[in-house]
């Protein structure tokens, strides 16, 4: 049934394809490429120099009721596209901050007066400050809200990972682990493409992006059909810049950065080459990073036994990543773009530890010494085609990827105890490869009654190939321990089919969709012969709705339902028992089932960007690592599928321009979550809220700072300490603003720390690590171009949600 399920949708897809390259013949269109129900007037804002007026907000009234609101790009263009009337009067008021609001009235087809506006300037401006013409910070939309990063305090000086860390509503873990409303775990996009590997893998690769190339980040907590169903929390979609000049374009940046006693610095060269229909660029950072953390664990086991262990950590990590492509339009209304990107790491960490263990008998002492080797690499190529079928917005989109990645880790083990029958040396050498293909198509078509339907068959294949090697130090030789080795091969097939359709219906919007994914899945213990296989197949609706309020102020109100899943990783799936020392060890689980979540929201946007929102949210077989004390005192970490997990919370953002020259965004998220695992509880209400202020002082420097503070929260049976943090920046712009200088200064007051307690079984686990959280760095970047403007296509993949999933 599920086989015929999918057959029978993508036959559907491929008539209606058909059927929608038939009738693009038949659509009339105009000269300027929309058709013949909507005329597109242009023009250009500039002031009284000028100086072209970017991010301005364009609105178009009728009979004195608003009917479009557009804005200005970077360069003061504009585009208006509506059912303009002839003899019919219409008004268009022009505002932009620093600029007194122009009001124009026309009547069409007389539109000479909007080809080219000029703005005044605000002659009550202060002549204290510099007025910068921008977005705000945070945009909300019906399904998503958008941090804008270009133009704000986020822009300068910042990692990718760093830019994340400040966005409201997201919370970056100290493990790199990112969720929004408080707890819920995200998927991570880039350009529409998911990047498919671990939180730890995945904040090492955004410590390579620059804020400068990023222009906003969008936060969808309940993606529609059209989005894989992976990703339990949403979606966190990074988009890069796309406006470029012709010829050359590029910039190169270098930065520094102090970590108490130790150096970090990191730089790169992007280039970018435009000619007629082709775009070539290319991409390469590097960087290398030491520094020191100080860690504590104190274990207290039921008979009183008490383990207390303090550590000393070296880090010494090095990166590369570039990234080639090319674009080439092949006509008007299609391209083709092929991508190759590789990342390749070192990461080398050295722990010092002393140990006391205190129990019935005579107290046990002992120092250990362990070293982390690790050699991360991935490459990826992709083929991107794209069709576009009519001006309406119809199109087809087909992309191809194949990636590939290996990982060798090597970890070096040695223990001196007060007894010396407890003295041990061994290794580990855990490397694996991984293989994953894909190839998906989208197809969306703008039906005549303006319903907007959209569908896509999407197919996936990765493979994985782990091994974990233990090897005790005896006679001077080393000696494989076979209990503790093993090879495990992961063979993954998914299959994937979505519709859906939405339509606005005067205020209303209204949008529902369907998924539907097969996962059929084969896992081989090569070492201990031991199979299995597993399929499942689900189905995942989403129902999105907005009524407008007050279209002129942008005030509405919304509710959102989705269904999402989140599948095991790679490795978690793996049967291995990988101990790390004598006394923590971490075990896979091929048992593993994929988690379900139901979300609830409903929210509305009010008074110039206030928004507020509330959901509700239910997991079965929620994914989560449970630590676990052993008869031999040690703790045994595996993830397990809890019976369920529950959530609901609230969110509030306000942005508040306090001055022309001193804005600050606020944001506060509360909310509640419980796990359920057997006769296991555990429950905990939790606060986040962030408070972000710039001001901008004219010919002198820009000044930004963040506050943040989370209280206390629960993860699985792990419960952790209160955070609160602040930090600081200053940039100056200099030779016509092509070249930044940044200082930034973060935890300030250095209060930043990792600090958590686990309890189960009568057993308390209490950890803590201080790492150099304040640090004072400077970072320098010099913009370089010429040419005319020219957007950069995207390149999409089709194997995000596999990539993330790699664990490299």
């Amino acid at each position: 049934m599920r086989n015929k399920i999918f057959i029978a949708v993508a036959l559907l897809l491929s008539c209606l394809t058909l059927q929608a390259q038939d009738r693009k013949i038949s659509i009339p269109v105009n000269k300027d490429g929309d058709d013949e129900s909507k005329s597109r007037l242009s023009g250009v804002l500039t002031d009284q120099k000028n100086n072209r007026v970017p991010f301005a907000s364009i609105g178009l009234s009728h009979d004195g009721l608003f009917v479009l609101g557009v804005m200005s790009d970077e360069q003061g263009h504009f585009v208006l596209s509506y059912e303009f009337k002839d003899q019919i009067k219409y008004a268009l008021k022009v505002s932009s901050v620093g600029y007194k609001p122009l009001l124009l009235k026309f009547v069409y087809p007389d539109t000479a007066v909007l080809k080219h506006i000029e703005l005044i300037a605000d002659q009550n401006t202060l002549n204290t400050v510099s007025i910068t013409a921008a977005r705000p910070l945070v945009e909300r939309k019906t399904d998503r809200y958008i941090v804008n990063v270009e133009g704000s305090m986020l822009a300068n000086g910042n990692t990718g990972l760093e830019v994340l860390q400040k966005s409201p509503g997201i919370w970056v873990s100290n493990d790199g682990s990112i969720k929004i409303k408080g707890n819920q775990s995200v998927m991570v996009m880039i350009n529409d493409v998911v990047q498919r590997m671990s939180e730890t893998d995945l904040a090492e690769y955004l410590r390579t992006l620059r804020s400068e190339d990023i222009s906003k980040i969008e936060i969808i907590s309940s993606p529609p059909s059209e989005f894989e169903a992976a990703g339990s929390g949403g979606i966190v979609h990074i988009l890069l810049k796309k406006n470029r000049q012709d010829g050359i374009v590029g910039s190169v940046f270098t930065q520094y950065r102090q970590q108490v006693k130790r150096p970090a610095y990191n730089g790169g060269l992007s280039l970018n080459y435009k000619s007629k229909g082709l775009l070539l660029y290319a991409n390469i950072s590097a960087g290398k990073e030491e520094s020191d953390y100080i860690a504590n664990t104190e274990i207290i086991y039921p008979d009183q036994g008490h383990y207390a262990s303090a550590t000393n950590r070296y880090n010494d990590n090095s990166r590369l990543m570039y990234r080639l492509g090319a674009t080439y339009d092949l006509s008007k209304n299609q391209f083709l773009s092929l991508q190759s990107m590789q990342t390749l790491n070192k990461l080398d960490q050295y722990f010092n530890t002393n140990i006391t263990v205190f129990d019935d008998r005579q107290p046990l002492t002992g120092s250990a010494r362990s070293e982390w080797f690790r050699k991360p690499q991935s490459s990826s190529s992709t083929i991107n085609y794209a069709l576009k079928l009519d001006s309406l917005g119809s199109g087809l989109k087909i992309i191809g990827d194949y990636t590939y990645s290996k990982k060798t880790e090597l970890n070096n083990f040695v223990s001196v105890y007060s007894d010396a029958e407890k003295n041990s040396i061994y290794r580990n050498n855990t490397p694996n490869i991984t293989n994953l293909y894909s190839l998906q198509a989208d197809f969306t078509k703008i039906l005549s009654n303006k319903w907007e339907f959209k569908s896509g068959l999407k197919f996936a294949a990765p493979e994985r190939d782990n091994e974990v090697i233990n090897e005790n130090y005896i006679s001077e030789n080393w000696v494989r321990n076979s209990g503790l080795s093993n090879r495990f091969i992961y063979q993954e097939h998914l299959s994937m089919v979505y519709a859906s359709l939405g339509k606005d219906i005067h205020k209303l919007s209204v949008k529902f969709g369907l998924r539907a994914e097969e996962t059929r899945m084969e896992g081989n213990s090569v070492t201990g012969n031991e199979k299995f296989k597993r399929k499942y197949f689900s189905l995942f609706p989403s129902l999105f709705l907005r009524q407008h309020l007050n279209e002129a102020k942008g005030s509405s109100v919304f509710f959102n339902y989705a269904r999402r899943l989140q599948r095991p990783s790679f490795g978690d799936l793996n049967p291995y028992r990988l101990k790390f020392d004598d006394y923590l060890t971490q075990l896979g689980n091929p048992n593993l089932l994929p988690e379900y979540t139901h979300k609830l929201e409903l929210g509305t946007v009010f008074m110039k960007g206030f928004s507020a929102d509330l959901y509700y949210e239910v997991t079965t077989d929620k994914i989560a690592q449970l630590g676990s004390p052993m008869a031999d005192n040690s703790i045994e970490y595996q993830t397990r599928n809890f019976n369920n997990s529950n959530g609901y919370g609230i969110s509030l953002n306000a942005p508040i321009k306090i001055t022309s020259w001193w804005s600050t965004n606020n944001s506060l998220a509360l909310y509640n979550l419980s796990y359920v695992i057997n006769d296991f509880r555990i429950r905990q209400s939790s606060l986040y809220s962030r408070s972000q202020h710039s001001v901008i002082v004219r010919n002198a420097f820009n000044f930004d700072t963040a506050i943040d503070y989370r209280s206390p929260y629960v993860n699985a049976n792990r419960h952790v300490a209160e955070q609160f943090t602040t930090d600081i920046g200053f940039s100056k712009r200099l030779y016509q603003k092509q070249v930044l200088l940044r200082l930034v200064v973060s935890d300030i007051f250095n209060t930043a720390r990792e600090k958590d307690y686990t309890e189960y079984t009568d057993t308390r686990i209490d950890f803590y690590q201080k790492r150099p959280t304040r640090t004072v760095g400077l970072y320098f970047s010099y913009n370089f171009r010429s040419g005319k403007k020219f957007s950069e296509k995207r390149i999409e993949l089709s194997n995000e949600e596999e990539k993330r999933r790699i664990e490299n």
